[in-house]
């Protein structure tokens, strides 16, 4: 049984879970926060983590226009929410 996949990037993590035959991207951790991408489906762990790196990169660099706990993404077309924390 797969449960899922959390690997260190950059100063954070990235977290796939499978999905039958496919895995979905649960969420990319940086910075402290947790932001969960619009679910979708990818055809293999290697695509799901190459996803999952290219939002990285963009939440890093666009981190000043996430507000609200969320944002629209245009680049990659999804939308990313945080997640907020437990105390």
């Amino acid at each position: 049984m797969n449960i899922g996949i959390i690997q260190p990037y950059s100063n954070g993590f990235l977290e796939i879970v499978p999905e039958s035959d496919y895995w979905q991207i649960a969420a990319i951790h940086i910075n402290g926060q947790a932001y969960c991408p619009t679910p979708r489906l990818y055809r293999s762990e290697k695509v799901a983590l190459a996803k999952a790196t290219l939002i990285y990169d963009w939440l890093a660099d666009h981190e000043e226009e996430i507000s609200d706990g969320g944002c629209y993404c245009s680049e990659l077309k999804l939308i990313l929410w945080q997640q907020s924390k437990v105390s």
